[in-house]
């Protein structure tokens, strides 16, 4: 492992959140009395052993395959996650080999939160208790034992043991704590030969059945799956694939997206961007209406929470998480042109939002009299840039931010227009008279001559931001926008010149005294550069469709596969194989960084692929 997220079970636990419980199953071979170790392991100024030597190839297609290589010995070894399981399955399966030999197989248990690192303890309870091929380990008081079987006759041998000093390279170069203990209750000992398999399975239950029925259906899951994307084109099938591990089935079987992996989990703005692409574009139409519904029933004055928790006490602390829901509906109903659906179960949260935004039941927002949306303070972000450090916001964006506000008039305009008939006569003249007066200085307040752009934060004080960041996309690429089309396609030659790299968009110039080359370093310092030029993937999709409206499909099309190509190509190989990271360093070589899967990431790039090969994109440009 190079991380403290690495492990091979990690599940949420009720009222302790992602727990890292087994980390690794170290396995070794005995054959001619010689013991082949098939592990890796970085300890204090060593690796040991060097398993990795023995590694033939390796496969990641639906799920990984380790194929190892110990002279006319060849094992493949595979790992299943059943859906909906608290399960992990390790597969050994010898593919060659001309004698019996013994696999020995010793579970590393870390037991702890995904955040911490675990160190020898006395609160260990080392005892193990034999089931049917397996053993039950319940080592500590208050969390649940864990069972590890295996599908064939092995034999256990307790033996516990603390192995100390394991090193997290990765977490060292992120200025954490890298160094962990972890505990060993034995070894597992198997007789293999040729043709013949072992699997290994842990988990919270006992198994009930045969093992080797749960990897056939667990394969049968995937294959199934895999059949509803099979006339996909690549990127989009493989796209699609791995897109399903985002969205999951919360304990209460609601639907739910998980942000990101490996630390991320459910937050409000990042749904509601990811939701197209995660459910709508995957035909899960179903399961974005039901998390639409889940969101509609946690509104408060007109906000919905960024940062969702299993206590349910949620934060509010964003602005825009309500905005995105309102362009989140605009593509479901684009998308299933379910529009009844939206009228009987979303349309009241809809005018909700606006309703309470326009007569300030929202305590953290304001409209301005110039019909501005205000909100957020330097110590307080409520914009996607919402990084602090030393309790003040690294990008200061309070005010009228202009992707707020490009949100503010989208939304608007979306309930004007889409369902004019439904609103009483008090909130539609008050739509109207706010759109009137937006439309009346948004573009005479938010145009930047000098920087042929738009500014990034209007004040009335005089104290704007002239930034160029991404964020003005927001006002070319939404479905409903009041810029002028010569305007327009001035913006998106700034933006290319200024922010579009080969993995995504710069969140800020590289021409801004404040902008950072590199997202290393400490917590603080990668804070610092967070929204300061480190390029995020997500952003393409925002940038595409303001593309689509100014250029058009065929132009679109054609400078986004010959821009980008390589995000949607060669990365998906190189680091969170088959998924695309979260953000990317601004320079060349633009190495991949923060989370290795994000949802958003993943999201945006299907939403725009799909874009750009179906009729989608067409009936949105009609709007």
């Amino acid at each position: 492992h190079s991380r403290k997220y690495h492990g091979l079970l990690i599940l949420p636990l009720k009222k302790h959140g992602l727990f890292n419980l087994l980390s690794k199953l170290e396995v070794s071979v005995v054959i001619n009395q010689k013991e082949s170790l098939l592990c890796t392991n970085k300890f204090p100024k060593v690796f040991h052993p060097t398993g990795h030597s023995y590694i033939e190839s390796f496969e990641m297609e639906h799920y990984p395959i380790t194929n190892y290589s110990l002279g006319d010995v060849k094992i493949k070894k595979s790992i299943f996650m059943p859906r909906g399981e608290d399960s992990v399955l390790i597969k050994y399966e010898v593919v060659q080999g001309s004698k019996a030999f013994t696999l020995k197989a010793s579970p590393f248990l870390a037991y702890r939160g995904i955040h911490s690192l675990t160190c020898e303890n006395i609160g260990i309870r080392p005892r193990t208790f034999l089931e049917n091929n397996g053993a039950k380990i319940d080592p500590y008081k208050g969390l649940p034992p864990l069972y590890i079987q295996t599908s064939v006759t092995s034999t256990f041998y307790p033996a516990p043991y603390w192995w100390k000093n394991f090193e997290y390279l990765k977490e060292r170069t992120r200025g954490y704590s890298y160094q962990e203990d972890l505990f060993s209750p034995g070894v597992f000992e198997v007789k293999l030969k040729k043709g013949s398999s072992v699997i290994f399975r842990a988990s919270l239950t006992p198994a009930k059945g045969k093992i080797e029925r749960e990897v056939e259906e667990e394969i049968e899951r995937i294959e199934e799956e895999a059949k509803r994307f099979a006339e996909e084109k690549e990127p989009l099938k493989t796209l699609k694939m791995s897109a399903s591990h985002y969205l999951i089935e919360n304990e209460k079987g609601e639907k739910d997206i998980v942000a990101g992996y490996h630390w991320f989990r459910h937050w409000g703005r990042d749904t509601m961007i990811s939701l197209t692409g995660i459910t709508l574009c995957r035909g899960e139409n179903e399961a974005a209406l039901a998390i639409l519904k889940r969101y509609a029933a946690l509104e408060k004055n007109g906000l919905l929470p960024n940062l969702l928790s299993d206590d349910g006490k949620h934060a509010y602390n964003s602005i825009d998480t309500a905005l995105l829901y309102l362009w989140a509906v605009q593509n479901y109903i684009l998308y299933t042109q379910d529009k009844k659906s939206v009228e009987d179960e979303l349309l009241p949260i809809a005018k909700r939002i606006i309703k309470s935004l326009l007569e300030g039941k929202t305590t953290i927002a304001n409209i301005g009299n110039d019909g501005f949306l205000y909100a957020g303070s330097l110590d307080f972000p409520l914009t996607w840039m919402d990084a602090i450090v030393g309790g003040i916001g690294v990008t200061p964006r309070d005010g009228a931010a202009v992707d707020i506000n490009s949100l503010w008039y989208n939304g608007l305009m979306f309930l004007a227009n889409d369902f004019k008939s439904a609103l009483d006569a008090k909130l539609a003249s008050q739509i109207e008279n706010a759109i009137k007066l937006f439309e009346g200085n948004f573009e005479k307040l938010f145009w930047n001559e000098e920087s042929q752009s738009l500014i990034d934060v209007y004040r009335p004080d005089g104290n704007i931001d002239t930034a160029i960041r991404p964020n003005q996309l927001f006002a070319l690429g939404l479905p409903y926008t009041c810029i002028d089309k010569e305007r327009a396609e001035k913006i998106i030659n700034t933006v290319k010149n200024h922010l579009v790299v080969p993995y995504g968009l710069r969140t800020l110039s590289p021409h801004s005294p404040n902008y950072f080359e590199n997202y290393a370093g400490s917590s603080d310092m990668r804070d610092r550069a967070y929204h300061q030029g480190t390029v995020w993937p997500w952003l393409i999709g925002i940038f595409a469709d303001a593309l689509l409206k100014v250029s058009g499909k065929e132009e679109t099309r054609k400078y986004i596969n010959e821009t980008f190509g390589e995000l949607w190509g060669r990365h998906l190989q190189r680091y969170g194989l088959l998924h695309i990271s979260e953000i990317f360093n601004p320079s060349p070589p633009y190495t991949a960084k923060g989370c290795l899967a994000q949802a958003w990431s993943i999201a945006e790039v299907i939403r725009t692929l799909e874009n750009l090969e179906s009729r989608i994109a067409d009936r949105e440009l009609k709007n």
